[in-house]
């Protein structure tokens, strides 16, 4: 692996003067919170970087020249996560070894995720050998004192995670409020809506020719055609897909235009909406932001919030309900194909892929196994892939035999296999045991600084508003931490369990012992990705394999 590292340092590092350039990129974020001022804006945080670049290269004891290789940004992006386009680009530019440092106003600006931008600070950046400058907290992670400024950083980026936590918070609550007034706060119409401001609140007002569309789907499905069959008379008609009608603003392709057939679930999702009947329905879905995670949760429909005729109808009540009935029917007959996965099934779901268009593989039970195949086969655009399928139980033995046979290759024994995963997972809980030590002194440090200003408190040195609004900040604070902290201890039990699991069937892997399946974790650690083409040909990429060779 240091050999990776040292290539970031040869391709950026060069001299001018004899004195070492940084090849640096500008990183700057806006997001769309409220709360955000104009002296955050893009072009702002740009400025006030370049000042300090200038600056710097002036200085003449300075030890090394910033040179800007290029400027990234990500507007209307929020911090707390990395799925940004910029961000991705300007990561893309450091592992090709173009550029060896970063620069950005402020943490915040970087990233609001506690986890994820102590991990790109404390071990991805430093790895490829990366100089990483907030300008606003004057950071420089290859500065003499940067070991010292470590604690104060991992502070900072704490406090990013719990105040963008705490905008979510006001923003929901917000957001509720404007709901239950009977006023839209989605961020687009739903399909065959456009939103218009009407007495001071946002109202869905029909748009007509899309309204049609809407109408035709719900009859013609309620009267017994099959969704394909309303997809491929779509197609037939010209009718651009809901992404596309977002694009181009009208519904029928027009010379010149691409036209894609719709996707089952897009179907299904108009034939799920509950407003086009004219009821105002949100709160369908909540973020598990707040909690520390990703996507959304579905909620019961006693909680959701519900303005009744809140604009007019495209449908009637009658005619929604009928396709309901429909739609339940479908999917208590596709539960028994589809739905309700166990956890040992669909180990490869994550890691593999259709050969010839790259798309993920889809899924359907059949008795007791699953079947992987790409559904892009039954598209009737340009997207149209070739049929392949594959059932689970043959590719558990495929990839079983080829994983011991390149293993066995490779030289690995059985200690070597429990040693492989011992350190993955000891890894994993050893970051988040850190974290969890970061979270207690934090809590222990604002206690200390509250017993002083009691003290002052007391000897009359400051009001009683002033000591109390300070003993509830410390207060909720504490109170986040050790939600924090319950959830983190939870993850580590359960990284044990897995642990024994996979290092047990690791143990077996090499004598294919038993009938231990691989499991989604396993298959995710061991499986950079997998191809199935038409010719029948599959093609495993195993992770450890890349591993051995920089051994």
């Amino acid at each position: 692996m240091a050999r990776t590292a040292k290539r970031y340092k040869k391709n950026t590092e060069k001299k001018v003067l004899g004195i070492p350039v940084c090849m640096a990129a500008i990183y700057a974020r806006l997001s769309v919170d409220s709360d955000e001022k104009k002296s955050e804006s893009i072009e702002t945080q740009v400025t006030l970087i370049k000042e300090f670049i200038q600056k710097h290269n002036e200085n003449p004891d300075r030890e090394y020249e910033i040179a800007v290789y290029d400027i990234y940004s990500d507007l209307g992006k929020t911090g707390t996560n990395f799925d940004r386009p910029g961000f991705e680009r300007m990561m893309n530019d450091v592992r090709a070894g173009k550029i060896n440092g970063i620069l950005v106003k402020d943490f915040s600006r970087f990233g609001r995720n506690y986890i994820e931008t102590g991990n790109y600070l404390e071990k991805i950046l430093p790895f490829m050998k990366v100089r990483f400058i907030s300008v606003c907290d004057n950071y420089d992670s290859f500065a003499p004192g940067a070991k010292n400024q470590e604690l104060s950083m991992n502070i900072k980026n704490l406090v990013n995670d719990a105040y963008a936590k705490d905008i979510s918070a006001k923003e929901r609550a917000a957001k509720r409020i404007a709901q239950k007034n009977g006023e839209y706060v989605g961020s687009t119409a739903p399909y065959g809506y456009r939103v218009e401001k009407v007495n001071g609140i946002y109202k869905l007002i029909v748009e007509p020719e899309s309204a049609k569309i809407v109408r035709r789907i719900f009859e013609e499905y309620a009267s017994g055609d099959g969704i394909q069959s309303i997809i491929d008379r779509l197609f037939e008609d010209g009718v651009h897909r809901i992404s596309d009608y977002n694009q181009y603003h009208h519904v029928y392709c027009k010379d010149g235009e691409k036209l894609h057939q719709w996707g089952n679930s897009s179907i299904r999702a108009v034939l799920n909406r509950n407003n086009y009947y004219g009821d105002l329905v949100q709160r369908k879905y909540e973020s598990r932001f707040q909690r520390g995670e990703k996507w959304c949760d579905i909620l019961d429909e006693s909680q959701w919030i519900i303005t009744p005729n809140a604009h007019e109808a495209i449908i009637s009540r009658e005619l929604f309900d009928k396709a309901q009935v429909r739609l339940k029917a479908a999917q208590q007959k596709a539960a028994k194909t589809t739905a309700g996965w166990e956890e040992d099934e669909r180990a490869f779901y994550n890691v593999f892929y259709c050969g010839d268009c790259k798309r993920k593989m889809c899924t359907r039970r059949y008795g007791n196994d699953v079947l992987y195949f790409c559904n892009a086969a039954q598209y009737r655009d340009e997207r149209k892939c070739s049929h392949k399928s594959i059932y689970e139980g043959k590719l558990q033995k495929i990839v079983r035999s080829e994983l011991t046979r390149q293993m066995q290759l490779a030289g690995f024994k059985k200690k070597d296999m429990s040693s492989m995963s011992n350190d993955i997972f000891s890894a994993k809980i050893l970051e988040i045991q850190n974290e969890i030590k970061k979270l207690d002194v934090e809590v222990e440090q604002r206690s200390e600084k509250l017993a002083q200003e009691f003290m002052q408190y007391k000897d009359e040195k400051l009001s009683r508003e002033a000591y109390m609004e300070m003993r509830e900040e410390r207060n909720n604070w504490k109170i986040f931490c050790e939600e924090r902290k319950e959830t983190l201890e939870q993850t580590i039990r359960k990284l044990q369990k897995q642990q024994k699991e996979e290092a047990r069937f690791l143990r077996s892997l090499l004598d294919l012992e038993g009938t231990t399946k691989i499991n989604a974790e396993l298959a995710e650690a061991l499986i950079e990705s997998m191809y199935l083409y038409g010719d029948g040909r599959l093609e495993i990429n195993f992770r450890f394999k890349g591993a051995i060779e920089h051994e």
